[in-house]
């Protein structure tokens, strides 16, 4: 999990404009700077017990990782979950154990897991006795009074706390259809207890028995043990995580530096700690470059610019990384042969990838990215933005990126198709005219009226996710270089006018509910003034 530690800075108007855009009415809970104290009390399901009977990841700690994602974890603890506990011995636990009730009185989250083994500790020692109506009824109605009395005693010391309470799943699909409806109507009406102590007491109820019977081969892959597998508790985490992430405060941070070379430096620093190669690319010309990206991420290497001559924070930073390789991209008069010299002069090997223009550099990339890619992504090589708005997606997929003019296919590029199955085109038929579709192997076309329509679709539809990196879209630098980040952070990525949030990106945030952003480029790339005016407008 990244932890964002290089240079940022706190963007405030922005998160304000981010809170009016898409959080809900309610109150956010956190500390100062929006981050969550976790703890998640419960039974084996907390806890983490996997089917195999040994200790692992539980949901809580997928549910971290969610948080961790959107910047938005302070701490998190499981040291509270005991296996086998019961609503009894949870109660137990919240009026001896100090450490416990201290815990819980710290948290921003609660996320509680208590009740199943009420029924299984019966249901080991005696079965039948559930058969027994009265028996059933005793046992939830110990379990209600349990359960609201260890709710009410963790708000009566933390009333500001998030309580979200889990709802069982079916743990014996593998059963003889006959004896799972006693078990399926055993959890229901435990589950309906669960939902009652969550409405009485304000607190949000997690449904997981349809989730989990979706699959229940994958997700419970062991007919003689109730517990999940690591993907079962994924996908537990994942009911969590809806519940949860409308009341998680919006953050944003910025990665800039003083220019778009610098820039290049910083978004370096934040995805790498060390780099065998760098990929090298011209900063105030972009053609060249923008097929680059998924070549940079196949090789785990970050985007440097130059100009004519290698700036000096570029040197220091190819130093700080301990590279070895620089695969330059572009021919001569892209990246000089003089830059070329002083890569050598730093003891790096230099791979050069360029052609006589743009569409041959592209193909040629293609090439030593992937000889016979299955799919590809085709942009307009004229102007740089859609091809942009797709870079991160296509990097982390391993597709590379084909350029084409407006109204004609050029060769190279129809030759580098030849082996493509199918084809997935960036840009609307004013860039990409439908002429040239018909030239391509099976298309799917993502386009809007605008550039950044067409990057709000393509974050939609291809590569949602609950954080996005931002940058300019009246320029390619810091979107060529971020896209790379975006990648290695399975975020989205969108580009933005320089001066505002569009409507369809603020339409695309809403959809994903996203809750971390991360501008890339100084005030002068994206601005805040912007945000401002957004603000003014939404009181109006």
């Amino acid at each position: 999990m990244n932890r964002f530690i290089n240079r940022r800075r706190r963007l405030s108007s922005i998160l304000l404009l981010v809170s009016l855009l898409i959080l809900p009415s309610y109150a956010a809970a956190g500390t100062e700077d929006g981050k969550w104290a976790y703890t998640a009390l419960g039974d084996s399901l907390a806890y983490g017990i996997q089917s195999d009977g040994s200790a692992g990841l539980s949901y809580a700690d997928f549910l971290a990782d969610d948080l961790e994602n959107v910047d938005g974890l302070e701490t998190f603890t499981k040291a509270y979950a005991v296996p086998g506990l019961t609503s009894e011995g949870l109660l137990s636990q919240m009026q001896t154990n100090e450490e416990a009730l201290q815990s819980a009185a710290e948290a921003d989250l609660i996320t509680i897991s208590i009740g199943a083994n009420d029924f299984l500790q019966v249901f080991s020692k005696n079965p039948d006795e559930l058969k027994n109506p009265e028996v059933v009824q005793s046992i939830l109605q110990e379990v209600g009074d349990n359960y609201g009395q260890i709710v009410r005693q963790i708000q009566a010391a933390n009333p500001d706390a998030k309580i979200f309470l889990m709802g069982y799943y079916n743990s014996f699909p593998a059963y003889p259809e006959e004896d799972q409806k006693l078990f399926i109507q055993l959890m229901e009406a435990l589950n309906e207890t669960i939902q009652s102590v969550a409405s009485a007491s304000g607190s949000d109820y997690v449904a997981t028995f349809d989730a989990v019977a979706e699959d229940y081969d994958t997700y419970l892959p062991n007919p003689k043990n109730v517990h999940p597998g690591e993907q079962g508790y994924e996908r537990i985490s994942e009911e969590f995580w809806k519940a949860v992430k409308p009341y998680v405060p919006v953050s944003a941070d910025r990665i800039a530096g003083a220019d778009r070379y610098e820039t290049a430096v910083e978004i370096s620093k934040q995805g790498w700690d060390a780099s065998n190669t760098i990929v090298l690319a011209r900063g105030d010309h972009f053609p060249d470059a923008l097929a680059g990206s998924p070549l940079a991420y196949h090789m785990d290497a970050p985007i440097l610019l130059t100009k004519e001559r290698l700036p000096a924070e570029v040197k220091k930073e190819i130093q700080r990384l301990g590279a070895e390789k620089a695969v330059v991209l572009g021919g001569t008069e892209a990246v000089s042969p003089f830059v070329e010299n002083q890569l050598k002069g730093l003891g790096l090997t230099v791979q050069r990838i360029g052609g006589k223009d743009r569409f041959v550099t592209a193909a040629n990339i293609a090439a030593v990215l992937n000889g016979e890619p299955e799919q590809a992504v085709l942009a307009n090589g004229m102007d740089f933005p859609d091809a942009l708005s797709i870079a991160s997606y296509a990097a982390g997929k391993g597709y590379p990126i084909l350029l084409t003019k407006p109204t004609r296919l050029p060769g190279v590029t129809a030759a580098a198709l030849e082996d493509v199955d199918s084809t997935i085109v960036a840009g609307g038929t004013s860039v990409v005219s439908k002429e040239v579709l018909r030239a391509l192997p099976s298309t799917v076309r993502y386009g809007g009226s605008d550039r950044y329509q067409t990057s709000a679709l393509i974050a939609k539809e291809l590569n949602p996710s609950d954080r996005a990196y931002i940058a300019t879209g009246s320029d390619f630098a810091d979107a060529l270089t971020g896209s790379i980040l975006a990648a290695k952070e399975k975020s989205t990525f969108l580009l933005v006018p320089p001066d505002h949030l569009d409507a369809s990106i603020a339409e695309a945030a809403e959809k994903f509910g996203i809750r971390h952003f991360t501008i890339l480029g100084g005030t002068g790339a994206v601005g805040p003034s912007a945000a401002e005016k957004h603000m003014e407008a939404a009181h109006e």
